[in-house]
């Protein structure tokens, strides 16, 4: 494999790693708000949710690939559903845990609502959120590289998986390798972008 090509798939692999991981922390950030500031919400929904989250996304993989088919749509989909339920679960969790007296003190001060949620419970619940971000993000690096492996299409995994066939061990140590770099170096970025945001933890 030349050079090009595979950087190529490595930008790909990004890309989907991107798509997949933003849809699921938009997704599961705004969802979890509103079950996690909803006591009466997450007596409905938390049952659910907890049936669905162990379950393992390999064995969903069919499914998806059954609806949507072999292509770019079912791999984004694929990432997006496994990293979503780190973020959504973190989410609720942090949201539910908002010290009573901070909630106490906020109907003194009469907060609305929306003043409630921005000022007390959402930086309340950013410590949850972050892990339950670093969490994802690492599903959604290892589900692009499985989904690259099963359709076939251009990206590190499929790279790898081509290299291993062909026996090509100079390609394959190559893909593992950058594989574990972008792992460490988009922890690092995430790490970047927490820090200044739970600057007040300090």
């Amino acid at each position: 494999m030349q050079e090009p090509e595979f950087w190529a798939g490595f930008a790909e692999t990004v890309r989907r790693i991107v798509v997949g991981f933003a849809l699921a922390s938009l997704i599961g950030v705004a969802v979890g708000s509103v079950i996690g500031f909803s006591a009466s919400l997450r007596e409905y929904v938390e049952p659910t949710l907890e049936l669905i989250r162990p379950l393992p996304t390999s064995a969903v993989i069919p499914l998806f690939v059954l609806m949507l088919g072999l292509n770019e749509r079912m791999m984004i989909a694929v990432i997006a559903f496994a990293s979503l339920w780190p973020v959504l679960l973190a989410t609720v969790h942090g949201f539910k845990t908002v010290e009573p007296r901070l909630t106490e003190v906020a109907r003194m001060l009469q907060l609305t609502r929306l003043e409630l949620i921005f000022k007390i419970a959402l930086p309340n619940a950013m410590p949850d959120i972050f892990a339950g971000l670093r969490l994802a993000l690492t599903i959604s690096l290892i589900l692009a590289v499985v989904t690259e492996m099963l359709s076939g299409m251009n990206g590190l995994g499929h790279n790898i998986i081509t290299a291993a066939r062909s026996f090509h061990s100079a390609e394959l140590y190559a893909g593992i390798i950058v594989l574990g770099a972008l792992g460490y170096l988009t922890n690092v970025v995430l790490e970047g972008v927490e820090r200044p945001v739970l600057r007040w933890r300090a």
